[in-house]
């Protein structure tokens, strides 16, 4: 008889408050959020920037992981492939995502072609994404929550395998 370990274990969590303008890339391994300045300085442990394009009528903020032929990604940054998925989960079923059984079972679903190297936050007044799920090239999963919390903040709640 053999047993599957690991599934009953928590889910690494922690927060970090980000701004496309300045705290604007995302690190998992570190759990932290950085500056343009400081991603240098730990550019091999980022997975996504956030970014802001402005229209003439609207601004859209997005995920972008840091793969080489992204054009939002100074290339000096540019090395990491995590992946992410916007889905269609409230802040009831994030909340109740908690080990990695419950992670497995609520985001299966989602196969590996399912992923993408960006995904958008919000595009317009109308439509704002809230949560994510990621992809390590390891095939490590997590989700990331987005709150708005006023003056272009956001507040990402993360939490991965």
């Amino acid at each position: 008889m053999s047993a599957i370990t690991g599934f009953g274990q928590p889910l690494k969590n922690f927060t970090a408050t980000m701004h496309p303008d300045s705290l604007c890339y995302l690190s998992l391994k570190k759990q932290k959020a950085y500056t343009a300045s400081q991603a240098s300085t730990v550019k091999e442990e980022l997975d996504f920037g956030i970014f802001a394009t402005k229209s003439d009528k609207s601004t859209t903020t997005e995920w972008f992981n840091l793969k080489t032929d992204n054009e939002k990604v100074p290339a000096h940054l540019t090395g990491t492939v995590t992946k992410i998925a916007a889905i269609s989960f409230d802040n009831d079923q994030f909340t109740k995502c908690k080990t990695v059984a419950d992670l497995k079972r609520m985001t299966g679903y989602l196969t590996t072609n399912s992923f993408a190297n960006f995904a958008v936050i919000r595009n317009s007044n109308d439509y704002y994404q809230r949560c994510f799920s990621i992809e390590t090239a390891t095939g490590k999963r997590g989700l990331l929550f987005v709150t708005e919390t006023g003056n272009g903040k956001l507040k990402v709640e993360v939490k991965t395998e």
